[in-house]
């Protein structure tokens, strides 16, 4: 499932963003590669992602539940901190069938510098599929909503940064094969309620 879900993702993305983006390259040739990325902005636009100016991760606001929507694609993305014995902190993912609002995967992520993303650093997870057991990436990278080429979607619950989560197949081991969203935060808890009251409107 989460392989089609994943490949419908990359064909709305190649489809989407093919004429913008050879419209950026022929029109920005001299650009360096980290900032031609593209992602969608929400509303049916494409915007190029400034990933050099990428925050250090917002480990306060993250925790609660977020959502992701894009076309005919909604996932929920329950996160909740956990402090290590080193003092370092993982986080716990769990993520939502946004049709069904019963678990898809659950992981754990941990924080990890990443060259090209300026002074932040992204949370890395492997997430394990609930139906068959296969592995996938998620990673979450944290920005100003200031630098955001358009303004930021806004969620119920308002954060201090806005987040963008990447994901893709266990193989694809750089941001440009991965498929990227905001998501936006919904719910300081914990939990599916938010998923099934949206299903219910």
């Amino acid at each position: 499932m989460f392989r089609h879900i994943l490949a419908a993702l990359f064909i709305f993305v190649n489809v989407s963003s093919a004429k913008a983006y050879s419209t950026y390259q022929a029109s920005s040739s001299s650009s360096q590669a980290d900032e031609e990325h593209v992602m969608p902005a929400g509303d049916d636009r494409w915007t190029h992602w400034p990933w050099s100016l990428a925050q250090p991760f917002p480990w306060l606001d993250i925790q609660g539940t977020w959502k992701v929507e894009q076309e005919d694609y909604t996932s929920y993305f329950i996160f909740k901190v956990v402090q290590q014995k080193n003092g370092r902190n993982q986080i716990k993912v769990t993520q939502i069938d946004g049709s069904t609002c019963q678990e898809i995967g659950r992981g754990v992520g941990v924080e990890t510098g990443t060259k090209g993303l300026g002074k932040g650093a992204l949370v890395y997870a492997q997430m394990t599929r609930k139906s068959n057991g296969k592995t996938y990436r998620l990673s979450l990278t944290a920005f100003k909503r200031s630098d955001s080429p358009l303004p930021p979607l806004q969620g119920n619950v308002y954060t201090e940064s806005m987040i963008v989560l990447s994901m893709g197949e266990m193989d694809q081991q750089n941001l440009d094969d991965m498929v990227h969203m905001q998501i936006i935060k919904v719910s300081s808890q914990m939990t599916q309620k938010t998923c099934i009251q949206d299903a219910k409107n």
